[in-house]
């Protein structure tokens, strides 16, 4: 909580607890002009607080709402009215206020799942570094109850790990030396040495918590419409209190001032996304802002990359093409180098050796460069290890429809791994679901438009696009965009950046490193996110749509009965304000609360 924060809190909490208590005293028949006076001064410091904010943030703020009614009833000598409706205006605004904080409070339990101080084997000795001091290579010691602060490699020793902060899954995973963590797994069971492969603020949690944040930030339509219209509504309400006053009486007339507050709407939107944003994040699909859960809520057409988004759920190798080396050593320094990246393929390759790299790096789009038992290691695409060796043999091809993974040793090449494409059982029911929720799903691939074909006819799919160029599903986007409507494209956010960037939705598979600056979103754990995603959106849009309908049916309700008579001022801020406000809060919850 920030000094802001707790200034908020402070004031309100002061205006509720006088307001309150001197209510209370006013029931039990006390009377003095005194709480006329204190009345006065409430009113006046509620409208300087108004005027404060006027003249630092350029708004009109719905104090002057209150205020106003503040004054309307000291004039009218109704102070026990006025001042249960500063109590109960306060009590809305403090429910506001720790809805805020609540909401920042779920990003701040995630970022503070990292632990500040880090145990360091060095040699024999273990040394004790803050978080941001722990630097690529070092031996960090994971302890039973402990969270995984950075992305690595266990080198010694196993355990059980709870992911669901990272992968979302409930089921706690069994991983030994050789297998890769990710910064957020929980362990649950025995001590185990992680060799760092990324510094703390480039490892996983961190992304996920950083993207949160800045999502938070970028507003959806309807939430910036809603806060954009609050000042001129605000006015609105007033010269509609103005009028009333003038036929039915100002005692009747503070109905329009008392039910009009805006504040319901505002809360309803900021809350709903804030808890949105952060309940996916938390299942590892990063969504940049409310605007892309409400374009995401909009999409029928899902445009979808084949290699690196729906035929790497499961693969094998097939065939092994080394040059002077044997079968098990290029797989075993390959899958060494692949330990350090995060693609899907990198991960296949990766659960085939049980060697550690000393160093590594990840060239995005290219490969990766590492250090392996005294090797230099390189692996990638059959452009970079030509760039890195002088040339591939042309012989060294795997055939049609296989997946090619190229491999140099030292600056020479040292073979090719063939992995054939297979289609998991999770990426059908992935599909199967998206045409339940009535998506129209397309693939486009730069791939032959046979093997295109041959694995559309697998998913179901009928409509499919193959030997496409970049610049191509750009240009498939922008048609569907026309003759469809709204269109996202889901890629792996290397070759396919350009149709990402013009999609309505661009949707990034893999590495938040490299996609980071791409996507609207991120499917960090593949595309099996990707329903979640959009029924969360559908939700997300929903249920602001709902709150709004009733939380003005409710206000509407609240200012024609105090209009006509029929209930006291005091019910109609119960209703119309705070009623309203908690009724926000509740419709979100249970709502939204099936996001978990």
């Amino acid at each position: 909580m920030d000094r802001d924060e707790l200034g908020e809190i402070l004031y309100w909490l002061l205006v509720g607890i006088i307001s309150l208590a001197i209510f209370l005293i006013s029931l039990l028949g006390i009377h003095h002009h005194v709480f006329d006076y204190l009345l006065l001064i409430l009113s006046l410091v509620i409208l300087s607080r108004m005027t404060y904010i006027l003249l630092t943030r350029k708004r009109v703020s719905v104090d002057l709402l209150m205020g106003t009614a503040g004054l309307a009833t000291w004039y009218l000598h109704a102070y026990i009215e006025g001042f249960l409706i500063f109590t109960l205006y306060a009590a809305s605004e403090l429910i506001e206020e720790y809805s805020e904080i609540n909401a920042k409070k779920k990003l701040t339990d995630l970022r503070e799942l990292a632990p500040s101080f880090i145990d360091v084997k060095t040699g024999n000795s273990v040394l004790r570094k803050k978080l941001d001091e722990v630097v690529v290579g070092d031996a960090v010691l994971v302890k039973p109850g402990g969270v995984v602060p950075v992305d690595g490699v266990i080198v010694k020793g196993e355990s059980i790990f709870d992911t669901s902060y990272v992968t979302g899954e409930s089921s706690p995973v069994y991983l030994k030396s050789g297998d890769r963590v990710y910064s957020g797994y929980i362990n649950r069971d025995r001590l185990v040495t992680v060799k760092a492969l990324r510094k703390p603020a480039d490892s996983m949690l961190q992304l996920l918590v950083r993207e949160a944040e800045k999502a938070l930030e970028r507003k959806a339509f309807i939430q910036r419409f809603i806060e954009k219209f609050s000042q001129p509504y605000t006015l609105i309400v007033l010269g509609v209190f103005a009028l009333t006053s003038a036929v039915f009486g100002l005692y009747r007339g503070l109905s329009i001032l008392l039910a009009g507050c805006p504040s319901a709407f505002i809360l309803s939107t900021s809350t709903a996304t804030a808890y949105t944003i952060t309940v996916l994040s938390r299942r590892s699909v990063v969504v940049r802002g409310g605007i892309v859960l409400e374009k995401a809520s909009r999409v029928k057409t899902l445009v979808l990359d084949k290699t690196g988004t729906i035929t790497l759920g499961e693969m094998r190798v097939s065939k092994v093409l080394t040059i002077n080396h044997s079968r098990r050593e290029l797989l075993r320094l390959a899958g060494a180098a692949a330990k350090a990246s995060d693609h899907p393929v990198s991960r296949i390759l990766a659960h085939m050796s049980d060697l550690i790299p000393i160093e590594a790096v990840e060239h995005p789009g290219k490969g990766v460069e590492a250090r392996v038992n005294g090797l230099k290691v390189y692996i990638g695409s059959r452009r970079y290890i030509s760039e890195i060796t002088g040339g591939i043999p042309e012989y060294h091809s795997c055939g049609e429809g296989v997946l090619e993974v190229h491999v140099a040793f030292n600056d020479e090449y040292a073979g090719t791994i063939c992995l054939e494409e297979k289609i998991a059982d999770e990426t059908i029911n992935v599909i199967d679901e998206l045409k339940k929720m009535n998506l129209n799903p397309v693939i486009a691939s730069g791939d032959r438009p046979e093997r295109v074909g041959r694995i559309a006819s697998t998913l179901g799919i009928k409509e499919y696009y193959g030997g496409l160029l970049p610049s191509d599903k750009k240009e498939l986007v922008v048609k569907l965009k026309t003759m469809r409507g709204p269109v996202a494209f889901v890629g792996d956010g290397i070759n396919d950046v350009e149709a990402i960037a013009e999609a309505d939705v661009g949707i990034a598979i893999g590495s938040l490193r490299v996609v980071s600056n791409i996507g609207d979103a991120v499917l960090v754990n593949g595309v099996k996110g990707l329903p979640k995603l959009l029924k969360v959106a559908g939700r997300y849009m929903k249920t602001i749509q709902l709150s709004t309908i009733i939380v003005s049916t409710v206000k509407l309700g609240a200012m024609t009965l105090g209009l006509a008579g029929l209930i006291p001022l005091w019910m109609v801020v119960g209703l119309g304000d705070d009623g309203s406000t908690i009724l926000a809060i509740l419709i979100i919850s249970y709502l939204l609360g099936k996001t978990r």
